[in-house]
């Protein structure tokens, strides 16, 4: 990409608390092959001034042109990526995760496929940062698959960029939605009648949970905030969840329990609970935002 096309990027990173694991993303963002300057973001959504105090003192402080912003006004990544985007000078918004860490050509390709969409982003893997606890826990969707739903396709809020009046003008993120946010917004993008393209070669590698209690938390959420997306977006063509499909899905978690030997079932512990977890939210969802349908 010649240099004079090159857009004037701002990467935002939403940070919920802060966590050594944040150096690690720093640091790849201090090794970008993007030929223009960015700024990095660094959107604070806790009451503490742990990051703040970091940032004035961190390695990377002269590699990295860094903002800190005050997102503690409200709980949720959303917030956190809007109060980001509305400090952001740049003409891009590159939108990654604190605990995460990108490729070397991410920016670069996040900026190329930009200069033809609005909103762009690419899959992500997880075998490079995680164990084989986490990984037996959580199983890893093919790079082929991911981005994808029945109804449109979205960009990973891990991974993902949007033209920055693109952004704006559609009101950001809906912090309103617990989990599925960057799900949320690539519909609503889409539907308004807004670019999109994705990716399919990971260009981050992505955290998983390794801790049960966090993992079922985040199980819970994306299975509520999946299915109060269908219901939200039956009236644009969605189509619903398919009680069969429900029904099936709870006897496949019956007949896999872990009272069973792993031998046969063929499932961590974790990840039936996990699976479990999901199944709940899906269901309070499903019923509480009429996204059920035979």
């Amino acid at each position: 990409m010649p240099i004079s096309d090159v857009p004037s990027v701002s990467v935002i990173i939403p940070v919920g608390a802060f966590d050594t694991m944040l150096a690690a993303q720093l640091r790849a963002l201090a090794d970008q092959d993007f030929a223009g300057d960015f700024q990095v973001v660094l959107a604070d959504n806790s009451d503490s001034n742990e990051l703040r105090t970091y940032l004035e003192t961190c390695e990377f402080s002269d590699a990295l042109s860094t903002a800190y912003v005050d997102a503690s006004q409200a709980k949720g990544a959303a917030h956190a990526r809007n109060r980001g985007a509305d400090a952001a000078t740049g003409e891009l918004l590159a939108f990654c995760d604190a605990d995460d860490v990108v490729h070397r050509d991410w920016l670069s390709t996040l900026a190329r496929m930009a200069t033809d969409y609005d909103l762009v982003g690419t899959a992500v893997e997880t075998s490079s940062l995680n164990g084989k606890r986490a990984l037996s826990w959580t199983p890893s969707l093919a790079p082929e698959h991911q981005g994808r739903t029945a109804f449109r396709p979205f960009a990973i809020g891990a991974s993902m960029a949007c033209r920055a009046e693109v952004y704006r003008a559609l009101g950001g993120m809906n912090n309103e939605f617990a989990a599925s946010q960057d799900v949320e917004f690539s519909w609503r993008a889409q539907l308004a009648g807004h670019s999109f393209r994705f990716e399919h070669e990971p260009k981050v590698s992505y955290r998983l949970r390794d801790r049960l209690g966090p993992l079922l938390h985040q199980s819970y959420r994306a299975g509520y905030g999946t299915t109060k997306l269908v219901g939200e977006y039956r009236r644009h063509g969605c189509p619903p969840l398919s009680i069969r499909l429900v029904l099936l899905r709870w006897g496949v978690l019956v007949l896999r329990n872990p009272l069973l030997p792993t031998s046969i079932t063929k499932l961590s512990r974790g990840h039936w609970l996990r699976a479990l977890y999901i199944r709940v939210g899906e269901l309070r969802a499903g019923i509480e935002y009429r996204a059920f349908s035979w």
